[in-house]
């Protein structure tokens, strides 16, 4: 898993099969031509809850 503040670090992490969280702090919109995050939070604190719901594990 990544965790990473920039679109193009995620790309990579999902193309070599890991699972990548956005931390969006800007409220980008997500470029298209990337692959999509996991999970998309604008805190850490709530990126790593959106990850454990995904996983289905809560905190």
């Amino acid at each position: 898993m990544l965790i990473a503040v920039h679109p193009w670090d995620i790309d990579g992490a999902k193309r070599a099969g890991l699972r990548g969280g956005w931390l969006n702090r800007r409220r980008s919109q997500h470029p298209d031509f990337f692959r999509p995050p996991d999970a998309t939070a604008e805190t850490l604190g709530r990126l790593a809850d959106e990850l454990l719901n995904a996983a289905g594990t809560s905190s």
